[in-house]
């Protein structure tokens, strides 16, 4: 017993290993997590930078795809070269926009915009078919343009 307690009087009189070596643990710990929070900070913005790019690059794609869609010809009046929202037939056998074939025939002519050819008659039919395709291709443009911008939703 005196041996044991000479032993646990020197321990109490001794600097103790134990407290050095959790502060050392501790600040090797404080260091890696500065270092870890130091990459995250770094991935945090490098995510930031792909993902500005990562936009840009969608709103380009958008703009091309929207400049280099082509409309049809056969969607477009000849008169005024937009696209028609009432595709009628004249007796030419060309299709156009009824308020432009319409404005034509009241200025008194009564040849062909097209050809200059005479017009047997000024009776125009509706051609569903191409205003239905008409209606078609701008709905897919639009949902085009959608899929590019649903697609930052997805981000």
């Amino acid at each position: 017993p005196v041996g044991g307690r000479n032993v646990a009087a020197r321990r109490a009189r001794e600097p103790s290993n134990v407290g050095v070596a959790d502060s050392q643990r501790a600040d090797s710990d404080n260091a890696v997590v500065t270092a870890l929070l130091a990459q995250l900070d770094g991935a945090a913005a490098h995510q930031a930078r792909l993902e500005r790019e990562l936009e840009e690059h969608r709103e380009e794609l958008a703009r091309n795809v929207m400049s280099r869609r082509e409309i049809p010809a056969a969607f477009l009046c000849p008169i005024s070269c937009e696209i028609m929202n009432e595709p009628c037939l004249a007796a030419d056998g060309h299709v156009y926009e009824r308020a432009s074939i319409e404005q034509w025939f009241r200025t008194g002519a009564r040849t062909s915009p097209v050809t200059n050819g005479r017009l047997a008659h000024t009776t125009l039919t509706p051609v569903h078919a191409i205003k239905s395709m008409i209606a078609d291709f701008i709905e897919e443009t639009r949902e085009l343009g959608g899929a590019l911008d649903d697609s930052d939703d997805d981000a």
